[in-house]
């Protein structure tokens, strides 16, 4: 039976992610993975974290770390902040380029067979896809003080990721994986053949969570 597996948020957790994925029994050729986004940054391994995704051919969205990384690519370097000069300081202008290729191919969404697929959520108010502003979709939480997903209804499920302090969500048509890997909490993944949900713990903290960070902006 081919199957399907949602992951969520990486975080650069690369040894958890490819956990997951031997605990889940891949089968290349007939599983289907996707990803929330949100791959990179905050955890230890982004680099092979990005490997995983395009060795596997892993079908993921835009995050906004990933966002936010293309935009500093794009950027002169003197403009970088400290934390991206660290980040991405010690890689080659090649791989720069290569990373920014790689990345710059994920959609905002996915409309799968099982789910929708999105990094963070959906717009209240609106019923097209194509109408929703990406920032939004890239950093929603609250919506007028109350959880996106508690305004919405969707044709079928919507399975999401970037809220690591609410954590793993699950409520009739609407999916959370971001169970705080990277902070040492541990990684979800969901298997809707088998109606299973997958976890594996983080090996450690890898990243403090920032308790002043406004909600969508973390």
């Amino acid at each position: 039976m081919n199957r399907t597996l949602y992951i969520g948020d990486i975080h650069g957790c690369a040894d958890e992610f490819e956990q997951i994925i031997s605990d889940f029994g891949y089968v290349s050729g007939s599983d289907i993975l996707y990803q929330t986004g949100d791959i990179i940054n905050k955890g230890p391994d982004t680099i092979r974290s990005l490997k995983i995704v395009k060795e596997l051919g892993i079908l993921t969205v835009m995050g906004n770390h990933e966002a936010r990384l293309l935009q500093t690519l794009n950027a002169p370097e003197n403009t970088w902040t400290e934390k991206e000069r660290l980040r991405l300081g010690p890689l080659s202008l090649e791989d720069r380029a290569k990373i920014r290729i790689f990345v710059s191919t994920w959609p905002l969404w996915r409309d799968t067979p099982h789910a929708l697929l999105v990094h963070a959520g959906l717009e209240p108010g609106k019923t097209e896809l194509r109408d929703m502003s990406p920032d939004v979709l890239l950093s929603i939480r609250l919506w007028n003080g109350r959880p996106w997903f508690e305004q919405i209804k969707w044709d079928k499920p919507v399975v999401f990721g970037h809220w690591a302090k609410m954590g793993f969500v699950k409520r009739p048509g609407f999916i959370g994986l971001d169970s705080g890997c990277v902070y040492g909490k541990e990684l979800t993944a969901w298997c809707p053949e088998e109606d299973r949900f997958y976890t594996v713990k983080a090996k450690r903290v890898y990243c403090q969570v920032n308790k002043n960070a406004l909600p969508g902006l973390a």
